[in-house]
This record gives structure tokens, sequence and C-alpha cells, in this order.
């Protein structure tokens, strides 16, 4: 009788150590960028490509922090990484039998009616992280959506120095050249130019590279990234969605929200 007890004890002590470590993803698993909170427990249904999911509820999720090479449509061909960068997350996903956890944006919804969430396995994985390591996508920085940027960072930065995936492209490392960009080239994308100079109008600050391409940031945005007014001669880099403008003052122009998305070259 008291050996069946503390078996039944024993069996407890295994179930509630087992469900500790379930809630707990992360920490057990050593992750280096690691869940800040739990917001929803989810199945995904469908990998549209390397940074968007569909949930089995229908919610469309686009995963924050990262960009993936884009798959070609309407028979346009697909960019370089961007088939492996969809096979690699579903591969990833599969590991859990597509059970991920979604940590919200502070930014919930973008303007497509997407969840913005970062994913990861209930292992506590950092789904981010994995295809950063593989190289088959780059960070991106809008805000307020910059929770596990610092993190991320030097994830990104070991894949580039060692020239994994995209990194091996020119177009990614070192960049666009801001004087020569293809008449084609849409979304995120690297650009990097030097700084002719730095203007203002009512609700931005101008950053204007050789070429006429234009870097945008808010005013309320502006001081966070110090004195913009030292760029003129710069050379920099920025990473952020490129949009063909041909208005009077640049051809290109990329909106910027965090210092994360501008880098001195010298």
């Amino acid at each position: 009788m008291l050996y069946k007890r503390i078996k039944r004890a024993s069996k407890s002590a295994l179930l509630f150590l087992f469900l500790s470590w379930d809630l707990t993803p992360g920490v057990a698993q050593g992750e280096p960028c690691p869940i800040q909170r739990e917001d929803q427990r989810a199945v995904v249904s469908y990998v549209y490509d390397g940074d968007t999911v569909r949930l089995d509820s229908g919610e469309r999720v686009r995963i924050v922090g990262i960009d993936a090479p884009e798959l070609g449509r309407d028979g346009q061909p697909h960019e370089p990484y961007a088939v492996e960068s969809r096979d690699a997350l579903r591969a990833l996903l599969a590991r859990s039998k597509n059970h991920v956890i979604l940590q919200y944006g502070n930014e919930r919804r973008d303007r497509h009616g997407r969840l913005l969430a970062y994913l990861f396995l209930p292992d506590g994985t950092n789904v981010q992280r994995v295809l950063l390591e593989q190289g088959l996508v780059m960070q991106v920085h809008v805000a307020p959506n910059t929770e596990f940027a610092d993190c991320l960072a030097p994830i990104e930065q070991t894949a580039k120095l060692a020239r994994v995936g995209i990194w091996s492209l020119p177009e990614y490392e070192p960049g666009l050249d801001s004087r020569s960009i293809p008449a084609d080239t849409r979304g995120a994308v690297i650009v990097r130019g030097r700084v002719e100079r730095v203007g203002r109008s009512r609700h931005a600050v101008w950053v204007n590279l050789e070429g006429r391409v234009a870097l945008r940031i808010n005013r309320e945005d502006a001081a966070r990234f110090g004195d913009l007014d030292a760029l003129e001669g710069r050379l920099v880099r920025a990473r952020g969605w490129l949009v063909a403008d041909n208005s009077r003052y640049q051809d290109w122009r990329m909106n910027l929200s965090s210092p994360h998305s501008l880098e001195v070259l010298d």
C-alpha cells in the first residue's frame, strides 16, 4: 500500500515537472532569444512563404522582425532563396506538428489586416532566430515591433560574415547601390549610398542619398536616430521597404521608423 502511494506520488511529480517545462518555453531549451510572453497557442495550417503563415483558425500571420525573399507570382520568377526559405519554415514547423506559440507584436495588425506576431515552437525554439541562422531571411525593423531586434542582430551578423544563403548575394551584402537601383526592385531591400543632404518637411525628416533615393523618417521618430544632420556626406546603409516614388524630389522612397534600420559605414 505504501509502495502504491509512493508510485502515484512519483507519477504526479513527473506530471508536474512536465507541465512546468511545457509552460516555460525557451528557458529549458537554452534559447538565446527566448519568448517574452505567451499570447496564443495555435496550429499552422499553411505556409505561404518564409515569413507568412495561416493558422487553422483561418487567421493569416505575418512573422515580425524578418523578411523572406519573394516567391514569384503571375508568371514572375522566384527571388533567390525564396523557395528554400519557405521550405525551411515548413520543415521547422513540422518538428512540432505545426504547433506554435505566438507572441503578438506591440502593433498587432498590419495594413492588410494580418496578425503581426513572433513565432516559437512549443519547446521554446525561436523561429525567427533559426531562419536568420540559416541565412534565409533578413531582419527588418518597423517600430514599435522591435522587441527582438538587439537579440537577433548578432545571429544575422554571424550568417552574414559566413556568407550563408542570401548573404552570398551582392544585393544583400553589401546591398543595392543607391545610384543604380534596378527599375523592377520591389519589397524589402538593403540600400547603401552617400548622403547628399538632410532636409525637413512638415511631417518628416528626409535623408537624401545619391541616385535620388530618399529615406523618410517621421518627425516623431526622428529623435531616436540621433543627429541626422551629421549624416551629410556619410556613407550609410538602410533596410526597409523600397517603393518607386518618381516625384519632383526622388525616384525611390524608403520609410524608416527604427534606428536599427540605418547603419553608418564610414
